[in-house]
């Protein structure tokens, strides 16, 4: 380098180099800690370090079961091995072998097992082996109910599910009932088969509203929904009976619950209901009068009686009346009779009765008495502390 280059830079000030310059120095700060942008960071990374322990680990495991091969010292493959794979493979085999043969049944249930595509015998509850990959599929041996309504709370709950039957006089009806059923257990493998788990609606419901319609026919509508309802629910039970059996159900009972008859016939019943109410009435009031009729003629008979044996006399007897002996006085005949039945004396005799008994009576406290020349009673009347005696004065004609 000569002098005029050496010259021209040591003459040049601090000041004369431009600000983007390479050669720039850098500014001295002012004050605090300024940290170098390019400055690499030495801490280590917990997620990093925990992800190459792990990827490390699972290398490892797959080397030692064989599935990877691994590498020598100087990054070539090594030999596989094959014990450890065929250990591990061994080891997969043997869970899923024990996994696929033990079920357990839960109770009220029968598990019906499958193996690749062929279905065995139901398998009661409790703990049982079978061959290894097979399936199995509960179904329940519990009471069910399927109840068909116009109240929207039996297996349709969206829309009136009554049953619309016709009577043998033509009437109808809707039929509100509940079928009791459960899954014979012996036979579950069938229902599995051709049914599968849905056999409610597939057969309990058609074969219920298909036995309630033909059993109807046999009744009229009001019979059926009145005094024949056991008849017809046994015949509906009967009838279910023969379709569910030979399916694999067992039917528990058949509950009729109600029959609401059409507006018209229910109309007619009414009517007929109190016609026959009235009619009813009317013998009731019947009998009745011929009942106050028999009491009048027996007390007149009575009075006539005791005008007689006042009049003829009478003689005692023993009579039966309601299967019991009575003794009596018959009057004795007419024929034996010289005055009349109604004679002064007695006429005298029942009005001097009648007065003692409005004497006594505690309601009455005076008592005005007729009288003529032939009678002048003389009677005790009760005024609460004592006694009081009316005398009627005569008087000549």
């Amino acid at each position: 380098m000569d002098d005029s280059d050496n010259g021209s830079a040591e003459g040049e000030s601090p000041g004369d180099i431009p600000a983007g310059s390479a050669s720039a120095r850098p500014q001295q700060p002012i004050g605090g800690m300024v940290r170098d942008p390019r400055e690499v960071k030495t801490n280590p990374s917990l997620t990093r370090f925990l992800r190459e322990r792990m990827s490390a680990a699972l290398v490892s495991g797959l080397v030692a079961i064989g599935v990877l091969r691994p590498r020598t010292a100087s990054g070539e493959l090594g030999p596989r091995s094959w014990k450890g794979l065929f250990a591990f493979l061994g080891t997969i085999f043997a869970i899923v072998f024990v996994w696929t043969s033990i079920h357990v049944v839960q109770p009220g249930t029968v598990a019906v097992p499958v193996t690749f595509g062929h279905s065995g015998k139901p398998l009661k509850s409790g703990l049982h082996i079978t061959l290894p990959f097979t399936t199995t599929y509960s179904l329940s041996t519990r009471t069910q109910n399927y109840t068909m309504s116009s109240l929207k709370e039996g297996a349709q709950k969206t829309s009136d599910d009554s049953v619309a039957v016709l009577g043998r006089d033509g009437g109808s009806a809707n039929v509100n009932a509940t079928v009791l059923y459960r899954l014979d257990p012996a036979k579950a493998g069938i229902v599995f088969r051709t049914l599968g788990a849905n056999y409610p609606t597939q057969i309990v419901r058609p074969s219920a509203r298909s036995c309630i319609r033909i059993i109807f026919t046999h009744y009229d509508v009001v019979t059926a929904a009145t005094s024949a309802w056991d008849k017809v629910e046994d015949g509906v039970g009967k009838c279910m009976k023969e379709k569910l059996i030979p399916r694999g159900l067992l039917l528990q009972d058949f509950q009729m619950r109600e029959v609401t008859l059409a507006s018209s016939i229910a109309t007619a019943v009414n009517q007929k209901v109190t016609a026959q109410q009235n009619f009813e009435q009317q013998k009731f009031e019947k009998a009745t009068a011929l009942q106050q009729a028999d009491i009048t003629r027996y007390q007149a008979l009575a009075t006539a009686d005791s005008q007689q044996i006042l009049a003829c006399g009478g003689v005692a007897q023993t009579v039966v009346r309601d299967g019991q002996n009575v003794s009596t006085v018959v009057p004795n005949p007419l024929t034996r009779c010289n005055q009349a039945q109604l004679t002064p004396q007695y006429l005298q005799f029942t009005y001097i009765q009648a007065l003692s008994k409005l004497a006594t009576s505690p309601n009455n406290t005076t008592l005005v008495l007729p009288f003529d020349q032939n009678l002048t009673p003389l009677l005790n009347l009760n005024t609460g502390g004592g006694s009081t005696t009316v005398t009627t004065p005569t008087s000549g004609p």
